[in-house]
């Protein structure tokens, strides 16, 4: 999957849910997701998802606009 296919996952994300498990899919094979600077885990970043209203903002890596998405989830859809 190309870095454009990605983001329109992302963007067409409905749910915290759904966002989850699009950052569970685009894991390495070391459970590894790559954020603008580093990877993350990202089985701890999916769980920071789903928890994203209780969670810091920045617990979400803004690579693929998936920090955005949440946000944008978490303000127009509860």
């Amino acid at each position: 999957m190309d870095r454009l296919e990605i983001y329109d996952k992302v963007n067409q994300c409905e749910t915290l849910e759904e966002l989850a498990l699009i950052i569970e899919s685009l894991a390495d094979s070391d459970g590894m997701i790559q954020g603008r600077t580093r990877k993350f885990k990202a089985f701890k970043m999916a769980f920071a998802c789903r928890n994203y209203g209780a969670m810091q903002k920045n617990s979400l890596t803004r690579e693929f606009g998936i920090r955005q998405q949440a946000m944008y989830l978490l303000h127009y859809s509860y």
